[in-house]
């Protein structure tokens, strides 16, 4: 039998081979998209993996042996080059068994650096005075690709001398280079290494068990609707194979060899489409490499497949098609007569909403009682939810499209209307499966969307006008601000504000860059505040007003630099905020171009015999004037800054560098389920229309109208489509506003106009694919398909 329906698949004329190669074809596609999505998760999973060592030293991170090993000293810090951040870690090895970070063959001695090849291109192509200079000696060699996290990373490891790092605050050594992202990164505190460093990576990655529960989340909205549209993919034609298999058992055929046939047939299908699956994933895989999923493109070779992962699509994808063919059969293995008859199904029954409403109560359990501590317990609990309120829509789209129809039918009179809703209540479950992979994707459009909308609310967002971004704060003190800087000799304490000195010589420098508009120096004054009623602070998240610390400026140095402000009339210095815009005001939205700083005395020092706090540069804005600007300051060995020099462009995009990863990761969502969508509404409907010729003829030969079918076609489309549209959006707000208070502890927050033009424009989108069959529908009508075979 096998044999003899592999002849009928290759030998049964025209219609079996378009047949074959349309199933292939739509097979392939969704195999191709399985498989992308599939190595997408583990190119994250990779990329994770690659960012551990750079958390080597923090607080967060294990020290490694005390003995056995030379210490090597590590001082990481942040910088910026035209709105990119460097990951920078100068070293300092003991000895030769001092440990050596990925990707080098050995730690970079004093006057030799290791730099990432993306910034070696920035190195060779950006003038030296705008970037090179910021790093002393040359370059020893490039970090290999298995130790960077993308292509575009830009990391510099420096060498430097003991004494040198002796002497340099935020310097720890360390035995042991970090394998794995910490599982507590971020915590304020952290019991594991009480020495370690405050300092984060500019783009860490996430721990393993934060890595899993994204992962998870995405997985599970990108997979549903490709597994769907899979789905869809291996029935079209299911009404006509049921014909010539009925007439089949009609000849004598049993039901064991139909349903071999059957299967040999899907069989034969589904190998082919994962044949043309693995050949489309291997021509998407270098275009989706270069994707930012998350902020940042993959390496190509990232995009790999475990054997498992082949075996189980390999495997599988033919298994499954074998499995629906067999199940689409029932009727013809029951009696063939069934097919001929058309024997209406029985109707879903209300039961159908019991999935979908327990996943929204599950929901509403955490939320009442609070989520699980562990991220472990929390992707059990919050993947099992959505995984029950995807299977819920699905389960529950047939009964909800039957309802509909019923509604239709009882306030209508129209012919058309009225076959429509006959023909919907009569088989829901095909109606539905046609739009289903759409309404899952507006489910997962709209938390998706509503989740990082209500997380940009939760977060703090910088202010800053125009001329305000344009200026470049270095601050050099953190003797107002929580303990950060820990020495390799007293591992604790505060660096305190930065040795009283002239500040000529460095203004005048500054000064001479093209492009450099004015400097101030904040000098420190220990206990001087600013009243709170002089900024509008009390107005944010941060609560009731409070004092700002604050320093001592020169009046004629404010007057370079008027975008910061001014002093009161006849004032010679006056009070300003001691770190500049790195703090609490730069999530204000006052103009301090118009602002008059109070009054400040300096009890009889000069100027010049206090600390200084920070170094605020007023530029033009351009990337010369900014870059060589920070390029000095870094190389300032007279006030060395504890912070990179930044502008407020530079705070917002750090601030906001996590929201903006997960808001691009919920593009890329929105933007693979929707296009996927729209394949399973275009394969369900041209299967229903090929599976319905016959009917829609005898209708035309009836007297009924092209018009009339049209709009047949078009309602049976569209009913579903918008009640169930309906459904699964008002789910994902209810969902999202139940995940937002237990997950985020944020009451939700409703998207803005962009998520309701997408949705519309999805929609009409879909509604546009079931218009574009109409010409499909003349041309399959005709009187000769009315004739019987």
């Amino acid at each position: 039998m096998i044999a003899l329906g592999l002849r009928l698949v290759v030998s049964g004329g025209r219609e079996a081979i378009t047949r074959l190669v349309v199933l292939a074809v739509a097979v392939g596609l969704g195999v191709g998209l399985l498989l992308t999505a599939v190595a997408a998760t583990n190119a994250v999973s990779a990329w994770n993996g690659r960012n551990a060592w750079l958390w080597t030293g923090t607080a967060w991170v294990p020290p490694g042996p005390a003995t056995g090993v030379a210490p090597l000293w590590w001082h990481p810090s942040g910088d910026n080059f035209d709105g990119q951040t460097i990951d920078r870690f100068d070293v300092a090895a003991t000895g030769t068994s001092s440990p050596v970070p990925p990707g080098m063959p050995r730690d970079p001695g004093p006057g030799q650096y290791y730099a990432s090849p993306a910034l070696a291109a920035l190195l060779r192509g950006a003038p030296a005075s705008q970037l090179a200079d910021r790093y002393p000696g040359h370059l020893a060699g490039v970090i290999e690709d298995a130790a960077l996290p993308s292509p575009n990373s830009l990391i510099i490891i420096v060498g430097r001398t003991l004494a040198q790092l002796a002497q340099t605050p935020n310097t720890v050594r360390v035995t042991s280079i970090a394998t794995t992202v910490p599982g507590n990164a971020g915590s304020e505190q952290s019991e594991v290494n009480p020495h370690g460093l405050a300092y984060m990576p500019s783009n860490g990655g996430a721990p393993a068990s934060a890595s899993d529960l994204i992962l998870s989340v995405v997985a599970l909205a990108i997979l549903a609707p490709v597994l769907i549209f899979i789905a869809t993919a291996t029935r079209l034609s299911a009404a006509r194979r049921e014909q010539r298999f009925a007439a089949m058992r009609l000849a004598g055929a049993t039901r064991k060899q139909v349903s071999v046939l059957a299967a040999t047939e899907s069989t034969t299908a589904g190998i082919l489409g994962v044949a043309v699956g693995f050949g489309i994933f291997f021509l998407l895989r270098t275009p989706v490499a270069g994707i930012p999923f998350i902020g940042t493109p993959f390496f190509p070779g990232d995009l790999s497949l475990s054997l498992l992962d082949v075996l189980v699509v390999a495997i599988g994808v033919p298994l499954a098609a074998a499995v629906a063919a067999r199940l689409a059969l029932h009727r013809v293995r029951i009696s063939p007569l069934g097919v001929t008859r058309r024997a209406t199904p029985k109707p879903p029954r209300a039961w159908r909403t019991v999935p979908l409403l327990a996943g929204l109560a599950e929901l509403g359990f955490w939320a009442v009682r609070g989520h699980p501590a562990s991220i472990s317990g929390q992707v059990q609990a919050f993947v099992s939810s959505f995984a029950l309120i995807i299977v819920g829509l699905f389960i529950a789209g047939p009964w909800l499209t039957m309802a509909a129809a019923r509604v239709m039918a009882r306030w209508t009179s129209r012919a058309d209307t009225l076959i429509a809703a006959r023909r919907l209540a009569d088989d829901p479950r095909a109606a539905f499966r046609a739009v289903s992979g759409l309404v899952l994707a507006l489910f997962i459009s709209t938390v998706a969307v509503v989740a990082i909308t209500t997380q940009t609310a939760k977060d703090p967002t910088r202010f800053g006008s125009v001329t305000e971004s344009h200026v470049l704060t270095d601050q050099v003190s953190a003797s107002k601000q929580v303990a950060q800087n820990i020495g390799p000799g007293s591992n604790g304490g505060t660096a305190g504000p930065g040795p009283a000195a002239p500040a000529a010589p460095l203004t005048a420098q500054l000064s001479g860059i093209p492009g450099v508009k004015g400097v101030l120096v904040v000098r420190a004054d220990p206990g001087l505040t600013i009243p709170a009623r002089f900024h509008d602070l009390g107005v944010s998240q941060y609560g009731p007003p409070t004092p700002i610390a604050a320093g001592v400026v020169s009046c004629a140095q404010l007057a370079t630099v008027p975008v910061l402000g001014r002093c009161p009339a006849g004032a010679t210095a006056a009070a300003f905020p001691a770190d500049g815009f790195n703090g609490p005001l730069g999530y204000t939205s006052t103009d301090f171009a118009a602002f008059t700083w109070p009054a400040a005395s300096l009890r009889g020092a000069p100027l010049d015999s206090l600390g200084v706090d920070a170094i605020d540069v007023q530029t033009d804005g351009g990337t010369p004037a900014v870059e060589q600007a920070r390029t000095l300051l870094e190389n300032t060995h007279a006030y060395p800054g504890i912070t990179t020099p930044s502008t407020i462009a530079d705070l917002v995009a750090q601030d906001n560098s996590q929201n903006s990863d997960y808001q691009q990761l919920a593009n890329v969502v929105i933007l693979i389920s929707l296009p996927i969508a729209g394949c399973t509404l275009a394969a369900g409907i041209a299967a229903g229309l090929a599976d319905r010729k016959r009917p829609f003829s005898l209708l035309r030969l009836t007297g009924a109208r092209l018009a009339t079918l049209r709009r047949v076609v078009a309602l049976e489309g569209a009913v579903p489509l918008l009640a169930v549209a309906a459904v699964a959006i008002g789910t994902g707000f209810a969902a999202s506003a139940e995940y937002a208070s237990v997950a985020q502890h944020y009451p939700m927050v409703a998207p803005g106009a962009a998520y309701y033009l997408i949705t519309a424009g999805g929609i009409l989108v879909s509604l546009g694919i079931i218009a574009a069959t109409f010409p499909l529908l003349a041309r399959i009508t005709g009187p000769e398909v009315a004739r019987n075979e």
